[in-house]
């Protein structure tokens, strides 16, 4: 498999993952590694983080798309609501 970025630049270049938000194949120039946390609810709809957050590697546009979220609504930029 071969990174889509790369590919678009006419290069072949191997892809060391997929992007967990939109599953392009991205190698180590064109991806970023962030952490994430994962969430539960407690009494009284109180959203609460649990540890260790979790790696996730997502490309160069979703990373942005991530950055630009963060900066518009940051209370909720590393969450993952898993119940």
């Amino acid at each position: 498999m071969h990174c889509l970025d790369c590919s678009d630049l006419g290069a072949q270049v191997a892809a060391i993952g997929v992007c967990a938000q939109c599953g392009a194949a991205v190698c180590p120039v064109h991806s970023e590694i962030s952490q994430q946390f994962l969430t539960c609810t407690k009494p009284v709809s109180r959203p609460v983080a649990t540890e260790p957050p979790v790696r996730r590697l997502l490309c160069g546009t979703c990373a942005a798309a991530h950055r630009a979220h963060a900066a518009c609504c940051p209370q909720t930029a590393n969450a993952i609501r898993t119940s």
